[in-house]
């Protein structure tokens, strides 16, 4: 199987960050989306999937994402609201449209300032939009995103496809080793690595049959939870 993989540029930022952002005590911190795997090589235009003899482009990928959280080494549970009221440090609330557009650079989509610290985990929602305030904002300049937060577009076997999914839920990332915020411009990366998310073993699947209520629709929300990483990234390469 041949994977070729791009990087994400995230282009919208709605709603403001929590109060932790904004400490006069804080160290400058980014946050940045990669679609790389971690044994990615090299960055290209589109993500090609070849399986079982079908071929897979992948063209366009965009996630919806809310409430970003770091977790110092001794915090506990994040609270999954927009408060900053547990031991965990609000950087974003959100929503925000993580686009997947055709590029070659690590786009860094947060600038937030944290107090220094080791932390071991990043925890953020994929997030389907609703109706709340934030959410209306987001709905309304992003109308294709009403009630779903993943929508990939590509060709399966050169035949256009268009796949959605409603996955609504928090995803905690540990950091491995930890990540000690000691200085300005670090940055931290959540990887997607969307080439394994329409694999079925060394079988490439259509991605419309993994659709609500398609065959294969359990199948892609398990390969997208498992393709979630965390990494330190201070030289914003995605790996």
């Amino acid at each position: 199987m041949r994977f070729r993989s791009l990087l994400l540029a995230p282009t919208a930022i709605i709603a403001a960050a929590c109060s932790d952002s904004s400490s006069p005590n804080g160290r400058a911190l980014g946050i940045s989306f990669s679609s790389q795997s971690a044994s990615a090589s090299a960055a290209v235009a589109d993500v090609t999937v070849n399986g079982g003899g079908n071929t897979l482009v992948i063209t366009k990928a965009q996630v919806v994402v809310r409430r970003i959280k770091l977790k110092g080494t001794t915090a506990g549970t994040c609270s999954d609201d927009d408060t900053a009221a547990d031991d965990c440090r609000s950087v974003f609330i959100g929503p925000m449209l993580v686009d997947l557009p055709l590029t070659t650079g690590n786009v860094t989509s947060i600038s937030a300032a944290l107090p220094p610290d080791t932390y071991r985990q990043i925890e953020f929602r994929i997030h389907k939009p609703g109706s709340d305030g934030p959410d209306a904002a987001f709905r309304a300049a992003n109308p294709t995103f009403a009630n779903i937060s993943i929508r990939v577009e590509g060709t399966f076997n050169g035949t256009a496809f268009l796949y959605t999914s409603a996955l609504d839920e928090k995803q905690t990332l540990t950091f491995n080793p930890a990540v000690t915020v000691g200085a300005d411009n670090q940055n931290v990366t959540i990887q997607f690595d969307v080439a394994s998310w329409f694999v079925n073993g060394s079988t490439v699947i259509n991605p419309a049959t993994a659709n609500s209520g398609g065959a294969n629709e359990n199948l892609v929300r398990d390969r997208i939870r498992s393709s979630l990483r965390a990494i330190e990234d201070d030289d914003r390469n995605g790996r």
